[in-house]
């Protein structure tokens, strides 16, 4: 039995965690004896409660460990992995593989460990820009690109390095290895989800949203690429200018009281519905007239894929993977990754109706680009599991 020790860096409710569900759940269910490591318990943690309970769960980090005793096992990490490995009772025998489903600093804990190893690259890798105005802030920055080079170096020494978008892969070579080519196998695997739970999910009956406007919805979380506030901002100018649409925004924190006062402070409340995390968002992206990605990044979105399976189309910003997802503009509308650009894609389905139907009309033909059968085989073949 193949024994498989996979790493995230939670499993709060978003695309890359669905995914890895799925495939955590797919394994088990092949005879593969799977461990789970996180950082740290959570209650934010609530797909744990679809992991097979044949799937063990551990943590690095106890349940309430202060923040100042993980910043300062984080330093220890990154400065020692090995020791690390061994203080947390992460033994290289235990395991035949390890997966690293989600760039991160934790990376570090497996560089130095003699097993098969892959990495997968969920983002949009930039470089960071640095502010410091104190001595104080000149020593975070300091240590912080200290922490990265490692971090990143560490990185090379993994077997494989899977990207999910031409756009993951791209930015890689980019930050990493000044666009050069490495003696590496780095490797583009779209991601792909069971999209058959998304179409049964949106036959659950919920309120009848009002249809006498145009409903655009965005699923979307609380992180700065996110940019929530492109969309705030095109609907006030779209507002002003008399359009008649309603935008649903759904996810976690997008229920926030800050949130909530940005919409007020715009008068937006009867344009603007904050739903918050939502179980199954299903129905709501059914009863939509388009879906969005307003993000300044995004490696893929699972979001837009499930949108299009429910033949809801997509207006989306060129932000990296959803190019690839709308094969640059054809199977959606593809947008200047900016506010203005966000006004003008849904400007342009306001001033044109009909476009809905042009972008719905191929949607099966865009979302069979991505199998999720053959993706789960692509992975079986990645971790040498027998078919």
């Amino acid at each position: 039995m193949k024994r498989i020790l996979f790493f995230n860096d939670g499993m709060e409710t978003g695309g890359t965690e669905k995914l890895l569900v799925s495939l955590l759940n797919h394994l088990a269910g092949k005879g593969c004896v799977i461990t789970l490591l996180l950082p740290m318990p959570s209650d934010k943690n609530i797909l744990i409660e679809e992991i097979s309970q044949s799937i063990t769960i551990k943590y690095i980090y106890k349940e309430n460990t202060s923040h100042l005793k993980r910043k300062l096992g984080e330093n220890f990490m990154v400065f020692f992995p090995r020791l690390f490995a061994k203080w947390k009772g992460i033994k290289e025998s235990d395991y035949d593989h390890i997966v690293c489903f989600k760039e991160t600093f934790f990376a570090r804990i497996f560089s130095k460990m003699q097993l098969p190893k892959i990495l997968w690259i969920h983002n949009i890798l930039y470089k960071r820009i640095y502010e410091t105005d104190s001595l104080r802030d000149k020593f975070s920055v300091w240590l912080n690109k200290k922490q990265l080079k490692l971090v990143q170096t560490s990185y090379n020494h993994f077997d494989k390095i899977i990207c999910v978008s031409d756009a993951a892969k791209n930015a890689n070579l980019s930050v990493l290895h000044n666009g050069t080519s490495p003696n590496q196998d780095i490797r583009v695997l779209y991601n792909a989800i069971d999209l058959t739970k998304a179409i049964e999910k949106s036959k659950q009956t919920i309120e009848t949203l009002p249809q006498g406007q145009t409903n655009f919805i965005l699923l979307t979380r609380t992180s700065p690429e996110k940019r929530t506030d492109r969309l705030i901002s095109a609907a006030r100018r779209l507002k002003e200018e008399g359009y008649d649409l309603h935008i649903y925004i759904i996810g976690e924190g997008m229920d926030s009281q800050s949130m909530q006062d940005s919409i007020a402070i715009l008068h937006l409340q009867d344009t603007i519905t904050l739903k918050g995390r939502i179980d199954n968002p299903f129905p709501y992206i059914l009863q939509c007239k388009w879906s969005l990605c307003v993000s300044e990044r995004e490696s893929f979105s699972l979001a837009l894929l499930e949108s299009m399976a429910l033949k809801t189309p997509v207006i989306t910003t060129n932000c990296g993977g959803p190019g690839d997802i709308v094969d640059g503009g054809k199977y959606g509308i593809l947008v200047d990754n900016s506010t203005e650009g966000v006004y003008q894609g849904m400007k342009m389905v306001l001033d044109n109706p009909t476009l809905s139907v042009k972008y719905s009309a191929d949607l099966d033909k865009a979302v069979a680009r991505f199998d999720y059968q053959g993706w789960l085989k692509s992975v079986e073949k990645l971790l040498a599991v027998n078919s």
